[in-house]
């Protein structure tokens, strides 16, 4: 069974063009940490995904594996795991000859206990690689100066991290995500740390350009119903963002005529 792409736009253009890709969903999920392959594969298609993630270290060719399920779908290879710059890149290479893609996603940590963005290594590593002509999808910290580092550098998708990977956090610090979105002109995209549907859409509200979502999907009781709980939250994230919010306003503004209270 294949994945099939029925998914239509919310507006005939508002389409999410990333690097030389464009895609109708707004919603990235991770291909890791399912109970099995049969649960992984109904979240997919629950979530009408277009991309999604995919661990170098954690990927097996053979027959039962993931990839089976998604060759409808476009993959997006993660260095996820790696430390240092130069294992980044070996593993953005082996992934360029392994699915013939020069998508990669970029993700360097600072240790295996501490799971947030090494920058020193990430920028590094960054400016390789889109030097070697890959499209970089780079999973960042907040801090202003480092995402418009990468951003100058071309990465094509900057991914800030909502909190620490897989902590459920939601937001460490919203404010931050809510500045990056006033100075990043590339492509944003909140990854990591989100734990219910409700955070995807106010990031999405705020007007970042997509969410990447894996353990609030897998580790939920039900992650096919999770899946579509998120699809659902990022659409209307967005609907919302398009539509243009009201100004906040420190007193109320009435609905309806009260000169007949004087």
């Amino acid at each position: 069974m294949t994945l099939s792409k029925s998914l239509q736009p919310l507006e005939e253009d508002d389409l999410l063009q990333i690097g030389e890709s464009t895609f109708k969903s707004r919603l990235i999920i991770g291909t890791g940490k399912y109970p099995s392959l049969e649960v992984a594969k109904k979240a997919v298609l629950s979530s009408e995904a277009e991309l999604i993630t995919l661990a170098l270290r954690r990927y097996e060719d053979n027959e039962k594996n993931i990839m089976s399920y998604v060759r409808d779908l476009k993959i997006l290879p993660n260095t996820a795991g790696v430390l240092t710059a130069d294992d980044a890149v070996r593993s953005a290479q082996i992934s360029r000859e392994l699915f013939e893609t020069s998508l990669i996603k970029l993700e360097i940590i600072t240790s295996s206990n501490n799971l947030d963005p090494n920058m020193e290594q990430t920028l590094r590593a960054a400016r390789k690689l889109v030097k070697e002509s890959f499209e970089v999808y780079v999973y960042c910290d907040r801090d202003p100066d480092n995402c418009l580092a990468l951003e100058d550098i071309g990465c094509c998708a900057i991914m800030p991290l909502g909190a620490s990977i897989g902590s459920g956090r939601g937001f460490d610090n919203l404010d931050e995500l809510i500045l990056l979105r006033d100075k990043i002109k590339q492509n944003l995209i909140v990854d990591a740390g989100l734990a219910v549907p409700s955070e995807a859409a106010t990031v999405m509200e705020i007007g970042y350009d997509a969410v990447l979502v894996n353990t609030a999907i897998a580790k939920a009781k039900n992650p096919e119903k999770m899946a579509k709980a998120f699809s659902l939250a990022v659409k209307a994230g967005r609907i919302g963002f398009s539509s243009g919010r009201i100004k906040s306003q420190e007193h109320g503004n009435p609905s309806s005529p009260t000169s007949f209270l004087k």
